[in-house]
């Protein structure tokens, strides 16, 4: 594909920005382009512009031309510099600079032999338009534009010259082939060109076509007294090695080789551009089954294969060599001589596998061996690298699910046909063996006398019960021996490391190593990297990752030791001590805000609390499931503060990153501790926090429970600020409406946030709205901290957006992204993608074209999201993909989402939130599918789920969350699918029809465009209109009550009906 440039002179028409360009302005333009200088002086302009007749006035004819040049292009383009002028656009924004550019660039590389930035800087280059030879315009007399693309053809010329020889250079023969064939009849006699044309047509086509390229070649040659050059003897000689290839020490590729095409294909790449390419990886992933793969798919002409496993440390090493390549050489010769001989041949390849535990040795070797043979390739196996300057190493990763998957079936029906495996069981196991290809098919060959689930069942502290056949090697016969084999590699201070370190959740980072391991945490943790022990997969912030089989091995090796105590009590003081240092926000200037003079520091604290949430939270758990096993009330003191304080740190991270779901999990686990007393101010402010947060949270979500009052003391001693917190959990949801008036800033916005969720909840959004605006009307900008305005805001941002008010949304954003400035950096990043996607949002709600949905999702693509925002922006996109017509990918994305909802439902029962607003995006989706899409994505069957929670949430006296807004929004999106699925006159279709006019008439959550009213209300009546405008009247009489019974009634009758959803 050809780019498009904002002056593109190259192309039939020349054109600027789309516009043709003409006479005198084309001919300074070009001028301009291919002067040989930046800038051009007066007098060389006005020889190339009237070469054969100067003007009577040059100097003022130029002048005109500028003019009129500037008026076609604007003023900024052509610049006055001294006597001269010049072009002010970039190389990149004009498509014969950008060529001439690239075509520089990329032959310095092809000399330096970087070929991978050759294929870079040549790719989509513009293409010139080439002169005609007959035309009168060439030469001396041709116009500045076609002078221009004379020498931008050239320039092309050499430029795919030069491309030609780095793709045959990485390996990409055919497509090589054909510009080399291009480049070889331009110029006969280019010999590098002639030399890479052999090699290409050796591998695409057979080494006879190459041979004959040389002959025709030496025969010209031999006319004119010459002989070929040395690139072309060395192919010569390369070509004629491949006609006999040598194959030794190659083993048959599994019949079952899954999900690695893609590292084959880098790997043989690698091997093309780089003279030693190490795959490196954890024991088990499959290096040794890629490098012969790789040797069997290489085409030179001679490879060969050394298993060094069993080979000991001080063995001779170039003997052992000597032997694999069928030279054992001379008694009281040199071997290393000997064996660089028998490589020296062009296009060999040298297999290594198995080099961790001689990486010095083979080091050692291969080091001096690499510079007498330069057109030898190593491929190298093993768990570390090797450390040499010229080794190119690749990382073999686990298997993605997929993969793992399928080779794990394909396992399983060899050892035992016929057995049916349930897919659940299959993901519970396969998350224990990590997408590891010798874990994977231990375990499937145990198949054949227990279930999948018996395996997951019981291979947790059981490693032995994955066990080899027994012509497997020692090494890899089970799992356990996989992992000593590594073991024993580390020495006495790694492996206490990797002791400790199985302590951490997966995913941590250096500081809590340290707090483990030491001072020399970040050399030890390189060191484990370098022997696949542990795995950093993050491009930012380095996170290390153990594999969940070689942390079984090392929690083992840990207890055994004696020290797990110790490094426990190093890990609980470390988050403690971290957590302890997360304050809760009375008023303005406390911990958060920007303004506190500790600011920096405090965000150094909480950014650590984000990168280890995964370890922290490891810990909270570990103290929760104490305090469980516990009967004592109260707690110990130390398990209650340290709960108290951890807890807090958390829930505070959970507010700013929209983890709505883990709020809601621990909330209530987290009061117990909370309502106890502790035995200094510490203690007490943190139980304290833990409770404000949960109160002021659950607004969101529910209300805290009434016993908390009863629980609560009438004072902790010592609670000083936090007493304002105490009264305020005391008032209760009685006296919220009261408390919103406080003279206290803090408790009034506990209670606004309070009062304002229950009344929208409640099925009253707009009285919601006031209670929040009220409240903002009265405050100062100083009176609140500043992550409580900001949450004030977007409080008052999420009532505007469940009123469906878009055009205010916006503006609402703005507002609340001024506050951001107030809070620390690593709260605000949060907070700041929220606003930017409800920015985005807002102008796909006002402007559902399928243009403006295309840049959200381009938006929503390089976002990185978490907790609950990442589920919203999963219903936004499938909503998206509707907008945009894809109704099937529409479709399984809602599906997708109804997977996160069930994380939901085990936490808050059924009729979450989430759950019914995921729910009625599926419904509304659904109407647009094809009858076989509905069909084979069993959108009946959704229908009928709906319908039935919907009957359930209704007809329950006393639920846990009633949201009546979100509530309505999907009744109507159940009484749409009804309607649509039921026949015309149906009785089904009058229930559906007047189930949607009594949602919409009692009022709905519109924050979602597919569940407003307009849309729900709109697409119904192109369903049946006649059948919609009827249930409208039947209902006009009803009240707010009335119309929720009403409603409940409906849900029954269509779940009572006899199989219409089915």
């Amino acid at each position: 594909m050809t780019p498009s440039y904002p002056l593109a002179l190259l192309t039939d028409p020349p054109t600027w920005r789309g516009k043709t360009l003409t006479g005198r302005t084309l001919d300074l333009l070009s001028v301009l382009v291919g002067g040989p200088d930046a800038r051009m002086s007066d007098g060389a302009l006005i020889e190339a512009l009237w070469s054969d007749e100067v003007p009577a006035r040059p100097l003022r004819a130029l002048h005109v031309v500028v003019s009129r040049v500037r008026a076609a292009v604007g003023e900024g383009v052509v610049e006055r510099v001294g006597d001269g002028y010049r072009l002010s656009l970039p190389a990149a924004e004009v498509d014969a600079r950008d060529l001439a550019n690239r075509t520089e660039r990329a032959r310095a590389c092809a000399a330096a032999g970087q070929w991978d930035q050759v294929l870079d800087l040549t790719e989509q280059l513009p293409v010139p338009l080439v002169p005609e030879r007959d035309d009168d315009a060439v030469g001396a007399e041709a116009t500045p534009v076609t002078r221009l693309r004379q020498r931008a053809a050239a320039q092309a010329e050499a430029v795919r010259r030069d491309r030609a020889l780095a793709l045959e250079a990485t390996g990409e023969h055919e497509e090589a082939a054909d510009l080399l064939r291009e480049a070889a009849q331009r110029d006969a006699g280019d010999e590098t060109v002639l030399a890479a044309l052999m090699r290409a047509e050796s591998w695409t086509r057979s080494p006879a076509a190459a041979l004959e390229i040389y002959e025709e070649h030496r025969c010209r040659l031999r006319e004119q007294g010459a002989v070929p050059g040395p690139a072309m003897r060395a192919a010569h000689e390369a070509v004629l090695a491949a006609e006999s290839p040598v194959r030794r020490g190659l083993e048959p590729t599994p019949e079952h080789f899954l999900g690695r095409e893609t590292d084959v294909t880098g790997v043989l790449k690698a091997l093309s551009t780089h003279q030693l390419v190490t795959l490196t990886g954890p024991g088990g992933v499959g290096k040794t089954t890629l490098a012969h793969a790789v040797a069997a798919r290489s085409r030179r002409p001679a490879v060969y294969v050394a298993t060094l496993a069993e080979v000991s440390s001080g063995t001779d090493l170039a003997r052992v060599l000597l032997d694999v390549v069928g030279n054992p050489g001379v008694a009281d010769g040199d071997p290393r001589r000997a064996l660089a001989a028998s490589l020296a041949l062009p296009g060999t390849v040298l297999v290594l596998d198995n080099c961790e535990h001689l990486v010095d040795q083979v080091a050692d070797l291969i080091g001096p061996l690499l510079a007498i043979c330069p057109e030898l390739r190593i491929l190298a196996t093993s768990r570390r690298p090797l450390d040499l300057g010229a080794e190119h190493v690749h990382r073999l990763e686990a298997l993605d699910a997929a993969s793992a998957a399928e080779l794990f079936r394909a396992r399983a029906l060899a050892a035992r046909s016929g057995q049916i495996i349930d897919d659940e069981e299959l993901e519970k196991l396969l998350h224990r063996l990590d997408g590891i290809p010798l874990a994977i098919e231990l375990a499937a060959a145990r198949t054949r006398s227990l279930s999948v689930g018996q395996i997951a069942d019981r291979l947790p502290g059981r490693p032995e019960l994955l066990t080899a056949a027994r012509d497997a090697p020692a090494r890899q016969r089970t799992l356990t021996a996989v992992i000593e084999w590594s073991w024993n590699l580390l020495d006495a201070a790694e492996r206490r490391a990797m002791e400790r370190l199985a302590l951490l959740a997966d995913g941590f980072t250096l500081q809590p190593a340290e707090a483990l391991i030491g001072g020399d945490a970040a050399d030890l943790l390189d060191t484990l990297v370098s022997h696949s022990l542990l795995v950093v997969r993050e491009r930012g912030l380095p996170r290390f990752h153990m594999l969940v089989t070689v942390r079984d091995f090392a929690l083992e090796r840990l207890a055994a030791s004696g020290d797990e105590a110790a490094a426990r009590t190093a890990l609980h003081e470390w988050v403690v001590d971290l957590c302890s240092q997360i304050r809760f926000p009375i008023n303005a200037g406390d911990f958060g805000d920007i303004g506190h003079p500790h600011a920096r520091q405090h965000n150094r604290v909480f950014q650590q609390v984000i990168d280890d949430e995964v370890v922290i939270l490891q810990e909270l758990d570990r103290l929760l499931a104490q305090a469980d096993g516990q009967d004592l009330d109260p707690l110990p003191g130390d398990l209650r503060d340290a709960i108290c304080i951890i807890g807090a740190a958390l829930m505070r991270l959970w507010s700013v990153a929209w983890s709505y779901e883990r709020i809601a999990d621990y909330g209530l686990r987290l009061v117990r501790p909370a309502v106890q007393p502790a035995r200094d101010l510490r203690g007490n402010e943190a139980g304290l926090s833990v409770l404000a947060l949960c109160v002021t949270l659950f607004g969101l979500l529910s209300h805290m429970p009434a016993q908390v009052r009863s629980l609560l003391p009438a004072s902790f001693a010592g609670e000083g600020p936090f007493s304002r917190v105490r009264r305020f959990l005391h008032g209760g949801d009685v006296q919220w409406s009261a408390l919103a008036s406080d003279a206290d800033p803090w408790v009034a916005w506990a209670a606004t946030r309070c009062l304002a969720s229950q009344q929208e909840d409640e099925g009253d959004p707009g009285a919601s709205l006031r209670t929040i605006e009220t409240l903002l009307e009265r405050l100062h900008g100083n009176d609140l901290a500043g992550i409580h305005l900001l949450e004030l805001h977007l409080h008052r941002l999420q009532v505007l957006m469940s009123l469906g008010r878009y055009d205010q949304v916006v503006d609402a954003c703005r507002r609340s992204r001024v506050l951001l400035d107030r809070i620390l950096p690593s709260w605000g990043g949060f907070f700041r993608t929220t606003l930017q996607l409800g920015e985005v949002y807002s102008a796909v709600h006002l402007d559902s074209c399928p243009e403006t949905a295309e840049r959200l999702l381009e938006a929503l693509e390089s976002t990185e999201l978490t907790g609950t925002l990442r589920f919203i922006a999963r219903s936004v996109r499938g909503e998206l993909e509707l907008i945009r017509g894809r109704v099937r990918a529409a479709a399984l994305i809602q599906r997708v989402g109804l997977r996160y909802a069930g994380r939901w439902r085990s936490i808050l029962g059924a009729g979450s939130q989430w759950e019914l607003c995921i729910l009625g995006m599926c419904l509304v989706t659904d109407l647009e599918l094809t009858p076989a899409d509905a069909a084979e994505l069993d959108a009946a069957a959704i229908r009928t789920r709906a319908t039935e929670l919907l009957r359930d949430i209704l007809s329950d006296p006393s639920p846990l969350l009633r949201d009546i807004p979100t509530i309505m929004a999907f009744a109507a999106a159940v009484g749409l699918s009804v309607t649509a699925a039921a026949r015309a006159g149906s009785e089904q279709r009058e229930v559906g029809a007047e189930l949607v006019a009594t949602a919409l008439a009692v009022g709905t959550n519109q924050t979602f465009r597919l569940l407003s009213h307009d849309y729900l209300r709109s697409r119904t009546e192109q369903l049946d209109a006649r059948a919609l405008s009827a249930a409208e009247d039947r209902i006009r009489a009803l009240d707010g009550a009335q119309l929720l019974a009403h409603a409940t009634g409906l849900a029954r009758r269509l779940v009572n009906e006899a199989g219409w959803s089915r």
